[in-house]
């Protein structure tokens, strides 16, 4: 073989890999902008996700009436039933904060989950609240929200980082100027809530259009004052 086919060879070679690495560049690239062209070409998207963010909860309601007060009561539920103390510098009305990940957002208590999931986290009506520790809390937000959302924006509001956190990362929650601190203990990607026995729960969506969600499960626990 003459050096001008081995050169012509190793020319196609470097051609082939520049190739491939300029379609991954692109492709990655392409990550963190993927929602905003999804929810730019589909219209009907994000309340297709609110959807599917309000009937996970819906769908399983039946399990609270079938024995879920007594899974709660058989746990030592003496941490949370405390009320922490009463703090006039911390923010008013109601606020979830996941300091790994960035999060610093607004829940609503509405019962009109479409508005309230535009504007950050909807608590689940008729489930726990920080005061209320009977039931287990749930809220849910976003993943990819709004295509009039900026990157920084749906990263502090939504739950798009979610997926981020792991067992032991802590969660606050500020609700009438009181601190309640979480520690997540549980982490799954599912189609359904598998454990109403935490005293926290929170969700999102995974995929667009699909069923599976991402949960974490967390407990209270007690901070110094």
């Amino acid at each position: 073989m003459s050096g001008k086919n081995i050169w012509e060879k190793i020319n196609k070679i470097y051609v082939i890999i520049g190739f491939i690495l300029v379609i991954t560049a692109v492709l990655v690239a392409f990550v963190p902008i993927a929602p905003y062209v999804w929810y730019r070409i589909n219209s009907n998207a994000t309340q297709q996700d609110v959807e599917k963010l309000a009937t996970s909860v819906a769908e399983n309601k039946l399990q609270l009436e079938s024995g879920l007060r007594t899974q709660r009561r058989e746990r030592d539920i003496q941490t949370v039933s405390i009320l922490p103390d009463y703090d006039p510098s911390l923010p008013e009305g109601y606020i979830i904060e996941i300091p790994t990940i960035g999060v610093y957002s607004p829940i609503s208590t509405s019962t009109d989950y479409t508005e309230a999931l535009k504007h950050g986290s909807w608590i689940v009506s008729d489930f726990g609240t920080p005061e209320l520790t009977e039931l287990p809390i749930i809220i849910a937000s976003h993943r990819f929200g709004y295509n009039s959302w900026t990157v920084d924006y749906r990263n502090r509001i939504s739950f798009y980082n979610l997926p981020n956190t792991r067992a032991g990362d802590l969660i606050n929650i500020y609700w009438n100027q009181r601190k309640y601190t979480y520690e997540i203990y549980g982490v799954e990607d599912s189609t359904y809530i598998s454990d109403y026995g935490a005293d926290l729960i929170l969700y999102t969506c995974k995929y667009f259009n699909s069923p599976v969600r991402i949960f974490r499960y967390a407990k209270r626990v007690r901070t110094a004052s």
